[in-house]
């Protein structure tokens, strides 16, 4: 390429990159050095600062509560008595909260998470099972309950469906089977007297002929 269209090309570049460049080669180097590129490069920049400093936005825009990207000594000062604070609560909060073992006795945390401590004899965090581990087991429990839950009321559907084709007959029906248990409990009287032996007197009747 031509040092006219090179130099074009190093225009556009800041000086870091044209440091950068300069280390490349001495063809590259002798152009990034070059005066008129910089007096160039610095005629575009004032006309270029001049453009947008006419726009840039006014400075209580800048400053909180608007935007933080201009902050003075005052911001500085209450910032720092701001997170100051924020630890002071902080550090009283974490001196009330409950024990492990009140968490673990609410179901607010897994027990499998946790581990007993015996030389303390309090709950541990750590040493455990992952959280993410005990919410998968416990959603696949959910999911072996709930097909138990679905296949019970399957059968139970199956069942007052055989019910009601049962009842289907109407009165008929239900005559036939009363009639039916009837005859059965007759028959099975009458199976009981032929098997029961002589009566008491009979015997002591046939006793007396034969003495």
């Amino acid at each position: 390429l031509p040092d006219e269209l090179l130099l074009r090309l190093l225009y556009f570049f800041d000086i870091p990159d044209l440091l950068v460049t300069s280390r490349t080669s001495r063809r590259l180097r002798w152009l990034s050095f070059d005066p008129l590129l910089h007096r160039i490069r610095l005629r575009y920049s004032q006309a270029r600062v001049n453009y947008l400093l006419v726009r840039r936005p006014p400075l209580h825009s800048l400053q909180p509560p608007n935007s933080t990207i201009y902050l003075n000594r005052t911001h500085v000062a209450a910032r720092r008595l701001h997170w100051s604070l924020v630890c002071i609560r902080l550090s009283r909060s974490l001196a009330r909260r409950p024990k492990l073992s009140t968490l673990i006795s609410a179901n607010i945390l897994p027990k499998e998470c946790c581990k007993y401590d015996r030389r303390s004899g309090e709950v541990i965090w750590g040493q455990g099972v992952a959280g993410g581990l005990v919410e998968r087991r416990r959603r696949v429990e959910r999911e072996h309950l709930r097909e138990g839950l679905r296949v019970w009321l399957e059968r139970k559907a199956q069942e007052i469906r055989a019910r009601q084709k049962d009842a289907v007959g109407g009165v008929g029906v239900l005559i036939w089977r009363f009639s039916r248990k009837m005859k059965l409990g007759e028959s099975r009287r009458g199976c009981e007297t032929c098997l029961e032996g002589p009566k008491k007197d009979k015997v002591s009747g046939l006793k007396r002929f034969f003495e």
